[in-house]
């Protein structure tokens, strides 16, 4: 929620939240072979999480998620989970990992830029009513 605040508003965030993050939903997605999900803890619990989508119409891993709570930012866990994303893609035979960005987000832009990341391409990312400029970048890994 704190992500998006300053660019889409709080009752889109909200049903999106609720439609994408209830239990079934990520029980649901993660029952598929080429979905998987990572977990940063720090001081004894979950401080934020990744999760990975392989595309195998484009033979492409997505970053799909990578988020930290706020509390737990610039602490080098968001590094931590990407490095495991990274080696995801590694294990998959694969030299890239791919990401969206919502564009009004710079901070997380310029994250993922200042660790190599490279932007490509826009497309359009629905969030409740509200339709932003999603930035899609790539990451050369090496296998």
């Amino acid at each position: 929620m704190d992500a998006y605040r300053g660019f889409i508003p709080e009752e889109d965030l909200r049903s999106y939240h609720a439609a994408t993050y209830r239990i079934e939903s990520l029980t649901h997605l993660h029952e598929s072979p080429h979905v998987h999900g990572f977990i940063g803890e720090a001081d004894g619990s979950a401080a934020g999480f990744a999760r990975t989508q392989f595309h195998k119409n484009e033979n492409r891993i997505y970053l799909a998620s990578l988020y930290m709570l706020p509390g737990f930012q610039r602490r080098g866990l968001g590094g931590k989970l990407l490095a495991a994303a990274e080696e995801k893609a590694r294990n998959e035979g694969l030299d890239e990992l791919w990401v969206g960005v919502m564009v009004p987000n710079e901070t997380a832009r310029r994250w993922y830029e200042k660790r190599g990341f490279r932007f490509v391409r826009e497309e359009p990312f629905r969030m409740g009513g509200t339709t932003v400029r999603h930035g899609i970048g790539c990451k050369v890994i090496g296998k």
